[in-house]
């Protein structure tokens, strides 16, 4: 952790005891004020611990040498394409690529490898840079399993259910019973997300300083990453062919909590209106004690998250607790958190939590991203553009791993 990222966390923690003093105190105008400060340093502690990993990792990739392909330990650990991606030449290859639109023979040979006429796999460093941007819209998708196949055929993945079961006692010589578990699987196919396509000016494609890969990655990232993090919570299987952990939880059924709000907390707050600590202990609770897992996670989004930091117990202690560790976050009672905007916010009849072991549900990607160049179609206003594509899709394992809460309508 770098040493301002460690200096900012204790000052926020300093600044959340002040928080709670305001909030005995029933001043909301110094607690308001006293949020915006600790809301400012969150978000300046985690651009300075991202920058951290970037450089650290950009550095590696710069700093790298092309690898040497008849090297039987780098054929154990890296495909071909991923030793060509992550060399400096390809990256200075791709840059050429995006300018001009001229391949050189291996980035053709990757292209051909994805299946599409002028298609290209985006170097490491790109790739890293635009998985960042869909990182920040990620949520479920960011804390899923992840599950990374060189071809896009349909993959089983067997599940089993053996909750059933039980052992048996059995007298000396006696027979034994049969009892098989139930065995299924789920299937995760393929699907194609495209970003739509990204326009620039050849003026600025001609201007050398000008970061064009940079441009590509942020907008690619921003777009696909908003489309996935919708998919991952709410997509239907049909319209959106990505079947959704909320969808497929409801499809299961039983994983629901009915929210009761704060009143108990606050003696005011409805449970139409209000999450309360009685709802987080319902959610913990809901799962059976073989998936309450040190690693669980609750989901929510950005608003709810801002309720959640004025929220305290029945004895007037915050739930929310400040971390000062770099990669920890912040934790409610104990568990971590990961912001989701696909929630819906607190509201009659939404859903707006979720709990539960995110590595039940599972996202396949197919290779890597592929990048086409359009250099014709919009010459007539000087311009060029890129379209990126990704093969994409997501399963539930196992509903019992997961609680979700639900206000009631009325």
């Amino acid at each position: 952790m770098s040493s301002k990222a460690l200096e900012l966390r204790q000052e926020r923690h300093a600044i959340s005891s002040r928080m709670n003093a305001a909030l005995e105190k029933n001043d909301l105008t110094e607690w308001r004020k006293l949020d915006a400060i600790q809301d400012q340093m969150r978000g300046r502690i985690e651009a300075i611990e991202r920058q951290t990993e970037l450089n650290a990792h950009l550095d590696r990739v710069e700093n790298s040498e092309r690898p040497n392909v008849n090297d039987e330990t780098n054929h154990r650990t890296l495909s071909h394409s991923e030793q060509v991606r992550s060399t400096p030449q390809y990256k200075r290859d791709f840059d050429i690529f995006l300018r001009t639109g001229q391949q050189t023979p291996e980035m053709r040979a990757l292209g051909d490898a994805v299946g599409a006429d002028g298609a290209t796999l985006v170097p490491q460093g790109f790739e890293q840079e635009l998985e960042t941007a869909i990182k920040y819209w990620g949520g479920v998708g960011n804390i899923a399993r992840q599950l990374t196949t060189d071809t896009g055929n349909q993959l089983p993945w067997p599940t089993m259910d053996d909750t059933s079961n039980t052992g048996e006692w059995l007298a000396e010589a006696a027979p034994v019973t049969n009892a098989d578990p139930t065995f299924s699987s789920v299937v995760l196919g393929a699907n194609m997300l495209s970003s739509k396509q990204v326009k620039y000016s050849v003026q600025l494609e001609q201007d050398s300083a000008f970061d064009i890969a940079g441009l590509l990655a942020q907008a690619f990232g921003e777009r696909l990453g908003r489309t996935m993090d919708t998919a991952f919570w709410t997509g239907d299987g049909a319209t959106i062919p990505v079947t959704g952990l909320l969808t497929a939880l409801q499809t299961a059924g039983g994983r629901s909590v009915l929210a009761v709000g704060a009143n108990a907390n606050d003696g005011t707050s409805s449970d139409l209106n209000s999450i309360g600590t009685d709802d987080f202990s319902a959610l913990i609770d809901k799962l059976d004690r073989a998936y309450q897992k040190p690693t669980n996670q609750f989901v929510f989004s950005q608003s709810t998250q801002n309720a959640l930091r004025k929220l305290k117990d029945k004895y007037g202690r915050p739930i929310w607790e400040d971390s000062l560790a770099q990669g920890e976050p912040d934790t409610i009672f104990g568990y971590g958190y990961t912001i989701d905007n696909a929630f819906a916010p607190i509201g009659a009849g939404n859903v707006s939590a979720a709990f539960g072991d995110f590595s039940k549900y599972v996202v396949r990607r197919v290779r890597g991203v592929a990048v086409v160049l359009f250099r014709e179609l919009y010459m007539a206003n000087y311009q060029r553009a890129a379209q990126a594509f990704l093969r994409v899709d997501a399963k539930l394992l196992q509903p019992r791993a997961f609680s979700y809460l639900i206000h009631p309508l009325s």
